[in-house]
């Protein structure tokens, strides 16, 4: 990539967002058909946004499956607004977990996002599974199967049933010919948030730049790297199953009280920093160097509230443009070919 000698970490970090901003950097590269799991144990960092969006960019080059986990499915919102769904991943969950006396297997459970987003129309194709506010309940369930299926020392029902997720999803983006799959999660670790993590190749981390959000990420790397915290024992006990190794850490909400272009704010820059002191602590998880993972994204401002509210794309987003979004009158204003320029970045380092 770059063969320049930095000072810091933080240092090249910055130089390469100032370089996406500034001529529209990227990588080399186009996405590669894995699986990913946007993943924070906090709420309110971005996980739904970023979704959405790497669901969009990454179709344009190759068909992608999309699956809500979060039983707030905030991201089925976005999506479907007030339409109900049919069939809901709790639905598909639900027979592999509980057994077949909770019905037969759910066939047929993703649709076209373009059928509700027409911005997604064009590209290679982006199918949808919406969540399901079951969801809650689901941890009880889980956890209680697996619990006997450990009493019994048998390996193998502990096994599926941390994959039946994976399962699920790997049926369906076969039988769609999805090439990808991205899994918005909740910010609670147990149920849907863990079979995400057993069914992800790699994760997509967004921190927002604040002390709790920060906090979380070290909280979280310690979860998937520690051998005496829970998920490391699960996966023990399921045969010894691979933990995903970290893809990217999404630094979001940085620069919105910057007075200089592409640079972040010093409360920002402080918050990077420390997140990339606890990157290089766990480097052993991550896929590639912990500062080649990095991607700073701005406060989305308008450009985000018109993205989620009208189920448009940032990068379909026009400079220029009105939106009505909850009776008030909003404009795409010229920041937003910032936003499509790191959410374009993100994407090429996938």
């Amino acid at each position: 990539m770059m063969q320049e000698m930095w000072t810091s970490d933080l240092d090249k970090v910055l130089e390469i967002h100032r370089r996406v901003i500034k001529d529209g950097f990227r990588r080399d590269t186009t996405p590669t058909g894995k699986s990913y799991a946007v993943s924070n144990l906090r709420g309110g960092v971005g996980k739904t946004s970023i979704s959405f969006n790497l669901a969009y960019e990454m179709s344009r080059h190759l068909p992608v499956l999309l699956a809500d986990v979060c039983p707030q499915a905030n991201l089925t919102e976005v999506i479907m607004k007030k339409e109900k769904a049919k069939v809901t991943i709790y639905n598909a969950l639900q027979p592999r977990v509980l057994g077949p006396a909770f019905g037969e297997q759910a066939k047929d459970i993703a649709f076209r996002v373009s059928q509700f987003s027409p911005s997604f129309a064009g590209g290679k194709g982006c199918y949808f599974i919406p969540g399901d506010a079951e969801l809650y309940e689901f941890p009880s369930y889980l956890y209680q199967q697996l619990g006997v299926a450990n009493t019994r020392n048998n390996t193998e029902i502990v096994r599926t049933l941390l994959w039946s997720l994976r399962d699920i999803l790997k049926t369906e983006a076969k039988e769609l010919k999805c090439e990808s799959i991205i899994i918005d999660t909740s910010p609670f670790y147990s149920g849907g948030t863990h079979l995400a993590w057993c069914a992800a190749d790699a994760l997509i981390i967004p921190v927002r730049v604040d002390e709790h959000s920060v906090e979380s990420l070290g909280l979280l790397l310690d979860l998937l790297g520690n051998k005496a915290r829970d998920f490391a024992q699960w996966n023990e006990r399921g045969g010894g199953l691979e933990a995903p190794k970290v893809a990217a850490i999404v630094m979001t909400m940085a620069g919105a009280k910057s007075q200089k272009e592409a640079t972040p704010d010093a409360a920002s820059r402080m918050f990077i920093e420390r997140a990339l002191r606890i990157a290089r602590k766990h480097s052993d998880l991550f896929v590639t160097d912990p500062t080649d993972s990095f991607v700073i994204t701005d406060d989305f401002m308008s450009a985000g509230r018109i993205s989620g509210a009208k189920s448009i794309p940032i990068s379909e987003l026009k400079v220029g443009g009105f939106h009505t979004v909850s009776e008030r009158r909003l404009q795409v204003n010229q920041s937003a070919e910032r936003y499509q320029r790191e959410l374009a970045y993100l994407t090429s380092i996938l």
